[in-house]
Parts: C-alpha cells; sequence; structure tokens
C-alpha cells in the first residue's frame, strides 16, 4: 500500500484565514476612520446640559439672590429707624437688650416700610429679630421682633389682607391689621433645643464675634438650610443680615423669606426644553464627601428616583467635565453641578455652598451617540459573523484527525506502554509520538516518587474515581495507609464495587471539623488519624487524597485545650466560662442561678514584696480551693489576673449562700508559705448576681456581679455581697461613669453656667463659673468629684476648671456680655494644686483676666496646707483674692480662717436657710460678722432664696449675696431682673 504523505496543518489553515484577517483589517479601519463623530456628538450633548444648567442658575439667583441683595444694599431704614428711637428716647444701643418698651417702638417704627420691602421683594416673609425682651414678662430666652408672611407673594394689595403675623406684638398685629397665624407666638424661642433658631442666631452671633462695622453687614449675610419656624408649619430658607447701628453695636438680625414650595416653582418656570428630560437640585454641597444635601428640586424624574434620598452622592468625571451618580435603583445619571453666588470670598460662611444641579439620565442625554455607537457595532457584527462561520468550517476540518485522536487516547487510558495510531498529518503525528514518550516518562516518575515518599516515611494515598468507569485508580500507599492489603506495582486500578466496599468499611464514624474530614484508625501501632480530602471540579471525577495527619491533630487538640483552659490554674478562662454560663442558662435545671466575682485581696502586695513567682502560686492556691464548686457540679475560671468567677445552680437562694459560707470556712485552712517563713492565709472579697431574679442576659447578670464586688473592696473586704438594685441605682455612675469622665478630661468636653454675685445696692460684683458636665450616666458635679477622686484624677479636674472655665469667660467678654470690673469666682478644689507649667500657660493664655479672679477653696475635702499657700501666693501675685467656700461644713473651721486670712467668707447654704427664723444660725452669723469685720474679710451669703432671708442678712451686715432668689445659673452672662434690684435697694435703705 503506497504511504499517504503528511501535510501541515499551516497549509490546510493559512487560506481561509488569510482572508478573514483582511476582511477584518478593513472593517476595523473603517471604524478607526470614522469613529471620531461619536465622540464629539456626545461631548456636545454634556455640554448642552451645563449650558442649561448655567443658564438656570441665573435665572434662580436673578429671581431671588441677586434681588435680595440690591434690596438690603438699598434700605437703610431699618438702622435709620432704630437710631430715629434711640435718640428720640435718649436711650443707648445696649438698653436694647433690656428694655422691652424700646423694643416695641422700634418694632413699630419699621413695620410699615418692611412690609413695603416685603411686597417688592417677591419673598414670601419678612422678619426682624432685637437681641431683647419681647415683653414684659416674657422669659429672658424670648426675643423681641417680629416675622411676617406674605400668602399673595407678587402680588401687590393695597391693605394688608395677604399678610399673616408669625412672631410679635399682638398690638403691633392690631395696629397694621395683619391677623394672627395659627401658629403665632409672641417672640422668638432662643435655648439649646429649639434648632430654627440658627437662622438669626449664626449671622447675629458671627458679626459680634468679628466686631463687625455697619458697612460690612452684607459680609455677614447667611442663607441658612431649611426649617421650620413652628413643629407644623411648612418649611423656608431665609436670607438674613445682622442689624449693625452707628457705634458698632450689633442689636439683632433682619431679613427675607421664602417657602420651598414657592422657590421650587421658580425652579419649575426656569426650565429650559431640549431634546432630553432634566430635572434640577437646589441643595448644599459638602466637596470633601462630594454630597448634595437636597433643599428644593422641580421635574417629575427628581419625584421618580430621587424624592426619599436624604443626601445625594456624585463622583467627578474630569475627562467629560461632568458629574455623575447613581440613583437608588441603579440609574446612571450626569449632573451639571454649579456654585450660587450666595457668599464672597473669605466670608465667615464660605464652607456652606450651594449649589445647583441640573440632572439627566444617561440614556436620555446619550440617546443620539448611543444610536451612533449601535450601528458602529452592528457594522463590526457582520465581518465577526463571516469570521465564526469561517473558524466553524476550518476548525472541522482541522480537527476531525484529533478528535479521533482523543477517542482512542481515552479508550486505552490506565494502560501501560501505551501505543497509538497515526493519522498522516504530520504535526499530529509527532504530537502522537509525544504523548507515547510522555506516557514512558509518567510512568517512570510516578515509580520514583511513590519510592522516594515511601523512604521518606510520608504516607500519602490517592485515588481517582470516574462515575462512568468500571474501575478507580488507587496507589500503593492508599492501600498500606488504609490497611487494605499490599500491592506490588506503584498503582493499580481495583473494580469500582470493590473499591466501594473497601471505603464502606474503613471510613465509619467520620469527624467534621470546619472542612477537613477525618478518621480515626486503631491499629497494632495505635491511635492513627487519616485526613480524606474529595475533590470534585472535574464534572463526572473525584480526586481523592488520604494523608496522615496524627501529629497535626494532636497538637490542634492541646491547643484548643490552651484555648479554653487558664494554663496556671488550669481552669477555664474567660472566653470558655461564658460559653459554659450561656449554654447552662438556657437549659437551667433548678430554680436560681448564682454569679459569684472573687477578688484576691492581697496580690499586689504580695507581688510587689515578694515576686511575681509567689504571686502565681497564691492564684494557684486560692484556684486549687475554688475547684471544690466544680466538684459539686459549678462552672469555675480565672477571669483575670486577680479576679475569679463561679457560677451554680441550686434549688433555693439559701443552698447557695449554705455553700459560700462553708467555701469561705474552707479556705481559711490554706495559707501560703513565702520563703522568708511568712504566712499569707487566703483573703478574698466577692460580689453576687442572682439569675433571673437580678438579670436575665449573662452581660447583666456579669455587671451585676461585678459592682456587688466593687462595692465590697470599697467598703469591707473578706465577705460576699449580694446585689443591691437600689445601692446600684444610687451608686452605678461609679462604673458606668469612667468612660464619660475620661472622654470630658481628654476632649475638654465640658460647659459653664455663670452665676451673679450682688451687691447690697443690687449691682453686680462678680460672677461664680459653675460647671455643668454632659453626662448620661452622672447627675452632678458632686458625683463627677467623687468618681475623679476615686480614680485619682482630681488634679486634672483642677486644670480642666481653671482653663475651660476661663475660655468661657473669655467667650462672654467677646460677645460684649461681661464688663471690665465683675470678679470671677473659681472653684479650686483643697487636696490639689495646678502645676508650675500650668501657671505659666495659664498666665500666658488668660492674663489680661487674672487680676479678676477669686479663688474660692471648698470646704467639701481635707485641705492640703501645702496646696494651700501655693494658691494663695498664686492669687497674690495675680493681685486676685481669695475665699473660703461652703464655711459651716466640711473639713475647715476657724483655725482654717486664722491660716488662710481670706478676703472672702462665703457662708454656706445650710447656715443662711431659714437663718431669719433660727436664733441658732443667728447667733453663729454674728459671731462670723464680727470675726470679719475685726480682719477686714469680707462676708458672701451663699443660696439665698427667699426676700425675709435676704431683708435678715441685710440687716446683720452681709456684704455679698448669692442665690436662686437673685439669679439662677445661666448659660450665657445676663443682668439682673430689673424687680430683684429695687427690692434689694429698698431692703439696703432700711438697714
Amino acid at each position: 500500500m503506497k504511504n499517504k504523505r503528511s501535510e501541515s496543518i499551516r497549509t490546510q489553515l493559512l487560506g481561509p484565514l488569510l482572508i478573514l484577517l483582511v476582511l477584518q483589517a478593513a472593517v476595523i479601519a473603517g471604524l478607526v476612520l470614522f469613529g471620531g463623530v461619536s465622540i464629539k456628538l456626545k461631548n456636545n450633548e454634556i455640554h448642552i446640559l451645563s449650558e442649561n444648567t448655567e443658564s438656570t442658575k441665573l435665572g434662580l439667583e436673578k429671581e431671588t439672590l441677586h434681588h435680595w441683595v440690591v434690596m438690603f444694599n438699598n434700605s437703610e431704614f431699618i438702622t435709620a429707624g432704630i437710631q430715629q428711637v434711640l435718640d428720640s428716647e435718649g436711650r443707648k444701643s445696649k438698653d436694647i437688650f433690656t428694655d422691652y418698651e424700646l423694643n416695641r417702638k422700634i418694632v413699630d417704627k419699621v413695620m410699615e416700610k418692611s412690609i413695603e420691602m416685603l411686597h417688592l421683594s417677591h419673598a414670601t416673609g419678612v422678619f426682624m429679630v432685637l437681641n431683647g425682651p419681647a415683653a414684659m414678662n416674657s422669659p429672658v430666652e424670648v426675643k423681641a421682633g417680629f416675622y411676617m408672611r406674605n400668602s399673595n407673594s407678587g402680588g401687590y394689595l393695597k391693605d394688608n389682607s395677604s399678610l399673616l403675623m408669625e412672631r410679635g406684638l399682638p398690638s403691633i398685629a392690631e395696629k397694621y391689621d395683619i391677623p394672627l397665624d395659627s401658629f403665632w407666638e409672641l417672640g422668638f424661642q432662643e435655648d439649646e433645643n429649639n434648632k430654627a433658631a440658627c437662622f438669626y442666631k449664626k449671622p447675629y452671633l458671627m458679626a459680634v464675634q468679628n466686631m463687625a462695622a455697619q458697612d460690612d453687614a452684607m459680609k455677614f449675610a447667611y442663607l441658612s438650610p431649611p426649617f421650620r419656624l413652628s413643629p407644623k408649619d411648612m418649611q423656608v430658607i431665609t436670607y438674613s443680615i445682622p442689624i449693625i447701628l452707628n457705634d458698632g453695636t450689633v442689636v439683632g438680625v433682619c431679613g427675607l423669606e421664602i417657602t420651598l414650595n414657592q422657590l421650587e416653582q421658580i425652579l419649575g418656570e426656569d426650565q429650559t426644553s431640549g431634546n432630553f428630560e432634566e430635572c434640577w437640585l437646589l441643595g448644599i454641597r459638602d466637596k470633601k464627601t462630594k454630597t448634595i444635601v437636597p433643599v428644593a428640586y422641580s421635574g417629575y424624574l427628581y419625584n421618580q428616583y430621587f424624592n426619599e434620598s436624604q443626601r445625594i452622592d456624585y463622583e467627578d468625571n474630569e475627562e467629560e467635565s461632568i458629574s455623575e451618580l447613581t440613583s437608588s435603583e441603579g440609574t446612571k445619571w450626569y449632573a451639571s453641578i454649579k456654585s450660587l453666588d450666595v457668599y464672597g470670598n473669605n466670608g465667615p460662611f464660605e464652607e456652606e455652598e450651594w449649589v445647583l444641579a441640573g440632572i439627566a439620565r444617561q440614556k436620555d442625554l446619550l440617546s443620539f451617540y448611543n444610536a451612533i455607537r449601535r450601528m458602529l457595532l452592528g457594522s463590526m457584527a457582520v465581518p465577526l459573523v463571516f469570521s465564526l462561520l469561517g473558524a466553524f468550517v476550518i476548525g472541522k476540518i482541522v480537527t476531525e484527525p484529533i478528535r479521533r485522536l482523543i477517542v482512542e487516547l481515552r479508550g486505552k487510558s490506565g494502560s501501560r506502554g501505551l501505543s497509538l495510531k497515526r493519522v498522516y498529518i504530520r504535526e499530529i503525528d509527532e504530537l502522537t509520538e509525544t504523548i507515547e514518550q510522555l506516557n514512558q516518562d509518567v510512568e517512570r516518575a510516578s515509580s520514583k516518587i511513590s519510592s522516594i515518599l515511601e523512604h521518606a516515611n510520608i504516607l500519602i494515598g490517592v485515588f481517582e474515581f470516574e462515575e462512568e468507569a468500571d474501575r478507580v485508580f488507587c496507589s500503593r500507599s492508599l492501600f498500606h495507609m488504609l490497611d487494605w492489603g499490599s500491592i506490588e506495582e506503584p498503582y493499580c486500578y481495583i473494580k469500582t464495587a470493590k473499591f466501594k466496599k473497601y471505603m464502606e468499611r474503613t471510613f465509619t464514624g467520620i469527624k467534621i471539623k470546619g472542612d477537613r474530614i477525618l478518621q480515626c484508625l486503631e491499629g497494632p501501632e495505635g491511635t492513627r488519624w487519616v485526613e480524606f480530602i474529595l475533590d470534585g471540579s472535574k464534572k463526572g471525577t473525584i480526586l481523592g487524597v488520604c494523608s496522615d495527619v496524627t501529629a497535626d491533630v494532636e497538637e490542634k487538640e492541646k491547643l484548643e485545650r490552651e484555648r479554653n483552659y487558664d494554663l496556671l490554674t488550669e481552669i477555664y478562662n474567660r472566653r470558655a466560662f461564658r460559653e459554659q454560663v450561656a449554654a447552662a442558662m438556657k437549659k437551667q435545671k433548678k430554680n436560681v442561678s448564682a454569679l459569684i466575682m472573687w477578688d484576691l485581696d492581697n496580690l499586689k502586695y504580695i507581688n510587689d514584696t515578694y515576686g511575681h513567682d509567689e504571686g502565681d502560686r497564691y492564684i494557684v492556691l486560692f484556684a486549687n480551693c475554688l475547684k471544690i464548686f466544680s466538684e459539686k457540679g459549678g462552672i469555675v475560671a480565672r477571669y483575670s489576673g486577680d479576679e475569679f468567677v463561679t457560677f451554680m445552680e441550686a434549688d433555693e437562694k439559701e443552698e447557695v449562700r449554705e455553700k459560700i459560707r462553708e467555701f469561705m470556712k474552707h479556705i481559711q485552712k490554706f495559707s501560703l508559705n513565702t520563703g522568708g517563713g511568712y504566712q499569707f492565709p487566703i483573703r478574698v472579697s466577692g460580689g453576687l448576681s442572682w439569675y433571673p431574679d437580678d438579670a436575665a442576659d449573662f452581660e447583666t447578670l456579669f455587671s451585676y456581679a461585678d459592682f456587688a464586688m466593687y462595692m465590697v473592696k470599697h467598703s469591707v473586704k473578706g465577705v460576699v455581697k449580694e446585689f443591691d438594685l437600689n445601692e446600684y441605682t444610687h451608686n452605678s455612675y461609679m462604673l458606668a461613669g469612667s468612660e464619660e469622665l475620661n472622654r470630658m478630661l481628654d476632649k475638654k468636653e465640658v460647659r459653664f453656667a455663670f452665676q451673679p454675685i450682688a451687691t447690697r445696692e443690687g449691682t453686680i460684683y462678680g460672677y461664680e463659673l459653675l460647671m455643668r458636665p454632659k453626662f448620661a450616666n452622672m447627675k452632678g458635679i458632686s458625683e463627677v468629684l467623687n468618681l475623679a477622686r476615686a480614680q485619682a484624677k482630681l488634679s486634672q479636674m483642677e486644670a480642666l476648671t481653671w482653663f475651660s472655665g476661663l475660655k468661657a469667660v473669655m467667650a462672654e467678654a467677646m460677645a460684649g456680655q461681661l464688663g471690665t470690673d465683675e470678679k470671677l469666682f473659681i472653684n479650686s478644689i483643697a487636696s490639689v494644686c495646678l502645676t508650675e507649667e500650668e501657671q505659666m500657660e495659664l498666665e500666658e493664655t488668660y492674663g489680661e483676666l487674672l487680676h479678676r479672679i477669686v479663688i474660692e477653696m471648698t470646704e467639701g475635702e481635707p485641705v492640703s496646707h501645702d496646696f494651700m499657700h501655693r494658691k494663695i501666693d498664686m492669687a497674690r501675685r495675680w493681685k486676685g483674692q481669695v475665699a473660703v467656700d461652703d464655711f459651716g461644713t466640711g473639713y475647715n473651721s476657724e483655725a482654717i480662717l486664722l491660716r488662710m486670712r481670706p478676703d472672702i467668707i462665703k457662708v454656706d447654704i445650710n447656715l443662711v436657710k431659714r437663718i431669719n427664723e433660727d436664733q441658732n444660725r443667728q447667733i453663729i452669723l454674728r459671731n462670723l460678722l464680727d470675726f470679719a469685720k475685726q480682719n477686714n474679710i469680707t462676708v458672701l451669703a451663699e443660696g439665698v432664696e427667699t426676700p425675709e432671708e435676704l431683708e435678715f442678712l441685710m440687716k446683720c451686715g452681709v456684704s455679698l449675696f448669692q442665690g436662686y432668689y437673685i439669679s439662677r445659673p445661666q448659660m450665657e452672662i445676663r443682668p439682673l431682673d430689673p424687680y430683684i434690684v429695687r427690692r434689694m435697694q429698698e431692703f439696703s435703705g432700711k438697714t
């Protein structure tokens, strides 16, 4: 038979593939030549969106901001009207802060022109807020002024029938025929909870802090975020400026309002028609996080996609000069974001950036661009189809002989000495010869590897199971490892049925740990662990690997024990205890359970004196005693260094108490024998909480037991105390407030109130600085000091009092609320003192205030004579004064007065209370007054709460007064009530 000449695959493929490549090259060249048009179209559509947004932004600014700025620049009637009233009344600008009648006249003066400005501005409201009282008996935090709203914005009626009075005096509303709204209030409420007050407080405070001149009023204009004037009122935004008189006094704020509905109508009117749908969003932008907080919007698309969004996140596409965002359901959008000309550069509110965003769906904006792309893709698909058809035909021709080779290989799989037929294609015949050679190499390598593993004592057995085959490939090491017998060859094939029998007999009682399958095998050499790994990534075939992991399993069991047990005491550690107790609480078999916290009393002393090795022996000694509870079904653990825990169940609480009593007697038999011959008996304190009576969850139960132990450690040691809810209610702050105290000291998060101290004539002598921490778990400053004392942080409290207190004083001085002569009373802790470095820092920072300082040394703390003299020297160096606080209570006495020689004695409230009725209190006061007169000491009475007490104290000769009757502490410095001033002057005249 004549031999057929072998042909090259390259010869069969070259012609057809060459033709296909020429066609594809032509198509790709056409795309490259004409593809630039679509990019230009895309940029053009994006540019249209930017132009529309810029046009809408200019229209919005023209209708609102620019119009209002022009009106405010051209209307001086408010400051002129206020100045006319002051001149006609012969009053000063600061009288506005205290005289409600003067405020009423000012409102009346500017009302008519304010109504005219409201009609001309197209705004929905106009307002003016004065920093003074609204009426005679109104609270000090209610500010005077007016707030009118126009229900016919843009129209102009001859009368005021379209107006509503939201804030202001009824008499003013009646004079101008303006009805009161259903949400009407007398004035503007100014407190911490009224967030709506920011629209006038922010520009006012900023102008005060920057000491703005009259011509600078527009620099402090403020556009507010949306708010509701009343809880059920409509949402509005305001444009407000401070009112600054000729002398530079900031007396209030005036401005215009526009409702969000009116603002959205203006946005709707400015919409630009185009070949795509767009919507508008007005909001406040944070450039750092690239978010916009929505304020107002227009367009049905915004309602459909973004109506529920509290914030809009976007990303800048710098390449296309546009921003991109995604709505909640996944729609892609383009956004052109333009900044509104609200604030000038370097203004106080420039960080609050207002923007207008024009938003359009990408699929709408780029509809024409996408159509062009689809056309281009279609032009590419045609040659691709031709290529696929050609590849199919060519592949059919080329792969047929290869496919026949594969079938032959599968039929001879597993055979030794592989021999294959030739197909007379040179490359494929060369491949066949290579496969035969590789098969021989694999057989030799397999034998070598098996031999190496066996000689290296590494037991790894493998098998390959095919679902459709009737035999299974197995290695010789698999037979040896699983005790299936022995074979001579490195590997063999066995029948599938026989293989399954072997597996069923061997793998029984499999343990699954995580993703590992383990089998324990017992043999003459002892227990062995085999790990079984299956790989089914190839469909229809399972590859199995068995390895001996005895050493690994034993090591992990050792680690697992170390994970659950304390290495020193060999009882449970913290993690295992929590797991065991949680399981026991769920399956509680008896009526009650108890959790006891134990704390070794002498461990620190033993560690410091004899070393930690002796301390460890002491711990182990107690742990061995504690194991008596484990023998009775309890759970014991070492929770931390010297803390242990026990959990036990019982039918009655008395049964638990009896076991604890027996245990306390039991440990008395044991002592630690030190190297020096001294014996330390075991001493332990404990706290107990009951489950479920005290708590039904582990965390609370543990916290209660810990609290009970804490109270024992700080009272009488050596006993076990049960949790008491009443005691916890009164003292829980000692545990819960620790984190709050540390945060306050680290971040200096504390406020100060100012309580006036008055003279006999009713003038202000000074202010006492009273610390007001914001704590959730502590009720007052006394609890804060108790906790600071318990944690040895009184020195940090002292520094915080000085620096934060004087910082609050400086803020009041900058706001114009503090005079130049008033004394500043600061409470100083008697047992600590500022360091020299802190004194130097205080003098550098607040040197201008130190001559006004009066250092109060409280009697509630034992006096350190060294610190006392250092504080007296500090006050004398500053030309300040020294006062004894709370005289008549605490640790101080007349002997302290002799050593201190104070300038002022503050009589405690307990002596002042009902002194006009109690002769004993009167005798003590007269003796004190005689002593003070002979030593040139001023007497100050604290806690004056009734006019009878005040009159009697004046009659006795007391010079200074402080208390709720005079004035309560305020977060801001305020003048005394004129009524109180008159009463004090009357009493002073009588005495």
